[in-house]
């Protein structure tokens, strides 16, 4: 069976540069593996995402020559797939510039997702509403009064919200700041952020909906944008993966400065490694483009992530049986150790079985030791106080949570004063141990607690 891969760089000559380096010709390698009926762009970048303002008007004359070019090709087969991916990475080592070896990515037929056997223990889905308590309990759990306190609320933060897209007229309702994003330009259209459509979903029922009630709660002050890139599930991996490239790449390009607090929230995972055509190729790559890009973004912004909905006794239905539980089931992204990874607990300290565990990727770590992941956890399956029907759930609402408090914590230390990685220890060092000393494989560091993470930084 054919297998698409892509070629793939910040520009087109960084592309050519980087084939040459190795060996290779891009010509060469689209007369010999070109997808009929693709003509390779001419422009140094056929990245579809532009900037759009908070109006809603695409911004003209931002420079995006370093926004991306990829290329597809068509193998015949797997192996013949491997053995070009192996050949790059053999060429790269062997003139001493491994990341001339990214170029390379693979891109996947979608995969079968089978339902999984009902777990043995508590889940989270068994029961609804107020048995899990209501967004006052979850406040009252991470003592989010310190935040006004301390009158943290957000000011001067950015956030993007990295999710299916949400829509500005719900930001607003909630007494938040639209602040614009990246729209994606498909067939001569563009698709603007802030629309937020989900078919068949009430706007007050759509994810991004959910994501928001949380960061405008915690951070009020804040200015939230918009990066719809997700699919309503992610079945093709390294299909995903270009078209986040793009996207993170034109969020960098368009958007952040090193100056400005960035918050990235990005509430989703892969759940099935199967939906790799060469397993591990993202999920458990340390060098693979997309990882290389977050883990740099991660070291200059506060990127956070959900940790995944793949624990051992409730996963996620589509979860194989191999993709669950410890160690098995937070993959790539998720598990860098330049971004924030949160796991879920209810709004009783229990732990939610569907959340994943860790540690890590294995290859994530460039000593080799196990890979701490996740962070640390905070509440989520709670109701709002004056509407149960409307319920954060999943390790996406603790994520909001967690992505919340650090645009709140922001206003008073900014990235000057306190690093992503600063603040990521911070947060792990408040956080109040519910799992036993030190790190565990469910909760992390343990709860999110403000006053200690306050005091921490205080210090």
């Amino acid at each position: 069976m054919t297998i698409k891969m892509f070629l793939f760089d910040r520009n087109q000559e960084g592309l050519k540069s980087n084939l040459s380096k190795i060996g290779f010709d891009l010509a060469d390698l689209m007369d010999s593996f070109g997808l009929p009926g693709f003509t390779p762009p001419t422009d140094q970048t056929n990245n579809p995402w532009v900037p759009v303002d908070r109006n809603g008007t695409q911004i003209d004359g931002v420079p995006g020559s370093s926004t991306g070019y990829g290329i597809p090709l068509l193998l015949p087969d797997a192996g013949t797939a491997r053995g070009l991916l192996q050949d790059f990475r053999d060429k790269a080592l062997a003139v001493g510039d491994p990341d001339a070896a990214r170029v390379l990515g693979v891109e996947l037929e979608p995969a079968t997702m089978t339902l999984a056997l009902p777990g043995q223990h508590w889940c989270a889905g068994h029961g609804m509403g107020t048995r899990f308590g209501t967004r006052r309990n979850a406040r009252g759990l991470i003592q989010a009064d310190a935040l006004r306190t301390h009158e943290l609320d957000g000011q001067g933060t950015r956030v993007i919200v990295v999710d299916r897209g949400f829509s500005k007229t719900y930001v607003e309702a909630l007494g938040g700041t639209f602040g614009g994003g990246l729209g994606i330009v498909e067939n001569g259209k563009i698709t603007r952020p802030g629309s937020g459509e989900e078919p068949y979903l009430p706007l007050q029922l759509r994810h991004g909906s959910m994501l928001l009630r949380s960061l405008t709660d915690l951070a009020p002050r804040a200015e939230f944008f918009d990066l719809p890139l997700l699919p309503t599930r992610i079945t093709d991996v390294d299909y995903f993966a270009l078209r986040a490239l793009f996207a993170f790449l034109a969020m960098e390009q368009f958007f952040l400065s090193e100056d400005e607090n960035w918050v990235i929230l990005n509430a989703w995972g892969i759940v099935d490694r199967f939906a790799e055509r060469i397993r591990g190729e993202y999920t458990n790559n340390p060098d693979h483009w997309l990882n290389v890009m977050l883990a740099s973004l991660g070291r200059r912004h506060d990127v956070v992530f959900a940790a995944g909905n793949n624990g051992q006794f409730c996963a996620d239905p589509r979860a194989r049986g191999y993709d669950r539980g410890p160690g098995q089931s937070i993959f790539g992204a998720n598990g860098l150790i330049d971004v924030t990874s949160v796991a879920a607990v209810r709004c009783d300290g229990a732990w939610i079985g569907a959340s994943s565990q860790g540690p890590g990727p294995s290859a994530f770590d460039p000593e080799g030791a196990p890979v701490e992941k996740p962070d640390l956890c905070a509440p989520s399956w709670f109701v709002e106080d004056r509407d149960a029907s409307l319920r954060s759930s999943g390790t996406s609402g603790a994520s909001a949570v967690v992505a919340g408090v650090i645009a709140a914590l922001r206003s008073g230390w900014d990235n000057s004063a306190v690093s992503p990685s600063q603040m990521r220890s911070a947060l792990r060092a408040g956080a109040r141990e519910i799992s036993g000393p030190g790190w565990h494989n469910r909760t992390g560091a343990g709860l999110l607690r403000l006053e200690d993470t306050i005091a921490g930084l205080q210090t």
